[in-house]
């Protein structure tokens, strides 16, 4: 389980308990504000009691941000990371190959699938292909399958399914920012808020 922990993961990962307990969650702190992201992850698989929770860290990807700048485009949210997934993607399924677990859960709605290239199905479907081809599992026939159980669900349409699913969203951090609350003006915050506020209820954390 790639737990993120903002709120797509982390209903991601409590719908995943629905079908099984036998969960392993993992971290990847790379940059905007993996600190606060990482805090939460580990919050959420407590909560969970999940079989074992893991983070990863890439500090080279902070050196990265710094380099990569790219006049603004229509097609492509100004939070696309470069490659961010294919090395997500590919840490996890290392993780899941020692473990022997034949799925990966990723947990992201369908409005990053319309503005992030490395979050749409043809994507997923296309490193599904390369984890039979390029693993021993694959080879062997039984590599790790990557599913995304959001992928048809607005953020608002998340949030009502974590409603459903009590997942504890007081535990959750969407914020880009390495902020004590959230800024309230990054992207992640905006959807967060906007979603809220489309549902009809109070969001439990706190903004600037």
């Amino acid at each position: 389980m790639l737990l993120s922990g903002g709120i797509d993961s982390a209903t991601a990962l409590y719908l995943t308990k629905r079908e099984t307990n036998d969960i392993y969650s993992i971290n990847v702190q790379y940059a905007q504000a993996s600190v606060r992201e990482a805090e939460a992850s580990a919050r959420l698989a407590a909560a969970s009691s999940v079989k074992e929770h893991l983070s990863v860290f890439l500090p080279f990807y902070k050196d990265i941000q710094t380099r990569y700048r790219r006049e603004p485009s229509p097609a492509i949210s100004a939070a696309y990371v470069p490659a961010r997934n294919i090395i997500f993607y590919g840490i996890a399924a290392t993780y899941a190959e020692t473990l022997d677990a034949d799925t990966i859960v990723f947990g992201s709605n369908a409005d990053d699938a319309r503005e992030l290239p490395d979050a749409t199905p043809n994507f997923i479907q296309l490193m599904n292909e390369l984890l039979k081809i390029g693993t021993r599992a694959g080879v062997e026939e039984h590599s790790a399958r990557i599913v995304n159980p959001l992928m048809n669900y607005s953020k608002s349409d998340v949030l009502r399914l974590a409603l459903e699913l009590k997942v504890p969203l007081e535990l959750t951090w969407s914020c880009y920012e390495d902020v004590e609350v959230h800024c309230g003006k990054c992207r992640g915050c905006r959807n967060r808020l906007s979603a809220f506020e489309e549902v009809g209820i109070r969001d439990p954390l706190s903004y600037a």
